[in-house]
């Protein structure tokens, strides 16, 4: 997919939906908006070094994607693009079966921290990841100000 198709499809919501007012959020974005809103983290597995079943959050270099897995499954992802110093964040999918334990935020906070190691700017295009920042206001510094979203 190409950058010019993520641009035709996405549209930026505010607290109220969309500024427009043509489109709406989908059931599973509108929970996920929800759950990291009310910073709900419940029952998430970390990795621990003697567990195999547990949720692993990592970046995939190849696919351009941040994602939690469990064993081989993938559970969670956030697809990104990388322009020089920036990196554009487009959406984040959580399996219907693992939402509401919190994975959202876990791998929302886990690339934001990883975009800060690597000294990048961001661009925000999800959402999920918008409403995040709103209520975690320690990643600010990390918005590119130039192109900070659509």
């Amino acid at each position: 997919m190409s950058t010019g198709d993520r641009d035709a499809r996405f549209e930026y919501p505010d607290s109220a939906g969309y500024p427009d007012g043509t489109g709406i959020l989908d059931e599973g974005t509108a929970a996920l908006v929800e759950e990291v809103r009310a910073g709900a983290v419940r029952d998430v597995d970390t990795p621990s070094a003697d567990a195999e079943s547990e949720v692993r959050v990592h970046r995939v270099d190849d696919e351009h994607i941040y994602a939690a897995t469990l064993r081989d499954l993938r559970v969670a992802t956030i697809p990104y693009e990388e322009a020089d110093d920036r990196i554009t964040v487009y959406t984040t999918t959580v399996e219907p079966d693992f939402r509401g334990r919190g994975l959202a935020t876990e791998l929302i906070a886990y690339a934001l921290d990883d975009i800060r190691r690597r000294g990048m700017k961001l661009t925000v295009r999800c959402p999920v990841v918008a409403a995040f920042m709103e209520a975690n206001t320690q990643y600010a510094d990390l918005i590119d100000a130039e192109r900070p979203s659509p």
